[in-house]
């Protein structure tokens, strides 16, 4: 699954980021890194982009974006 497909509210954990470019350079930077909790807190009007929330912070990603960041649900 990847972060553009899950819904808001629930949790997950990123398992991979699949891409070598900017972007992922970005996120990873900030904090997003594989094994690390994430929750989709926000969803602009036409989708595009989310607000998500992980380690404390919320940023925003664009959805092209979220499409390289595969996650996995977290059981409750």
């Amino acid at each position: 699954m990847r972060l553009n497909e899950i819904k808001k509210g629930g949790r997950f954990r990123v398992k991979n980021l699949n891409c070598c470019n900017d972007c992922v350079s970005r996120l990873m930077s900030m904090g997003l890194l594989p094994d690390q909790e994430i929750r989709l807190m926000h969803e602009a009007p036409l989708g595009d982009p989310i607000a998500v929330e992980f380690n404390g912070c919320h940023i925003s990603v664009r959805l092209e974006d979220a499409g390289h960041v595969e996650v996995e649900p977290i059981g409750e």
